[in-house]
């Protein structure tokens, strides 16, 4: 079993940061290895709005993002966290989310693979925008838990004062892993009107080309 950890705050250390690491070590207690990704240490450039990854698969921008989607392409699920900033996420998360929206999310590709999402505020609200691109939205992802925390300003939590919440929560991924977890019925056919939707409006009028290899991609999974 294979998962990655997505460390998504500008800050490092700090309580959310805490939190991924107690959730890293009790996976690997029970065997799982986990690769950590900190987007800090990233080499990700803004997202051009080219479509060269639409129409090839490969982005234009020669940086590190090439090696981050091949890796999140080989686990099996995620551990995802990051802040509420002014009410929304952290930058650096979004663009790390703008990067992998076209390949990875239009092609299908973290469809049914387990996300566990940790997230915190100080004291004002954002924790339904936080959670939607900490679980990749859209992506068709299978959310096992959504921990969110408030953590007062200055901070006061510690992660050993939620060990019991980090340690049921990583249980759960990993149990929904090995089981191998489906969708529910109500999320399998929310994509399936999703699917619908982008085959209908956007993939069968294909302009320019510009969608020519999702295109391709959803003809190997049979779904066009």
């Amino acid at each position: 079993m294979k998962i990655m950890v997505i460390y998504g705050n500008p800050k490092q250390g700090g309580f959310v940061h805490g939190c991924l690491d107690h959730v890293a070590k009790q996976l690997e207690q029970n065997g799982a290895v986990v690769d950590r990704l900190r987007l800090t240490e990233a080499d990700i450039c803004d997202c051009a709005g080219c479509f060269t990854c639409l129409r090839t698969g490969t982005c234009a921008i020669n940086d590190g993002m090439a090696p981050i989607i091949g890796r999140m392409r080989s686990v099996d699920g995620f551990v995802t966290g990051a802040s509420v900033r002014n009410g929304f996420f952290p930058a650096l998360y979004k663009r790390f989310l703008e990067r992998i929206c076209y390949i990875l999310g239009f092609g299908r590709e973290l469809r049914g693979k387990p996300v566990l999402a940790i997230g915190a505020v100080g004291k004002a609200s954002g924790k339904k925008a936080l959670g939607g691109v900490l679980a990749f939205s859209g992506f068709q992802t299978i959310v096992t838990d959504y921990l969110f925390f408030r953590t007062n300003i200055p901070t006061h939590l510690k992660p050993q004062d939620v060990a019991d919440r980090l340690d049921a929560a990583a249980r759960r991924l990993h149990d929904a892993i090995s089981s191998g977890i489906q969708r529910s019925f109500l999320a399998r056919l929310s994509g399936a009107v999703d699917d619908f939707v982008v085959r209908r409006f956007m993939l069968r009028p294909n302009p320019d080309h510009v969608y020519d290899y999702i295109i391709g991609q959803w003809r190997k999974k049979g779904m066009l």
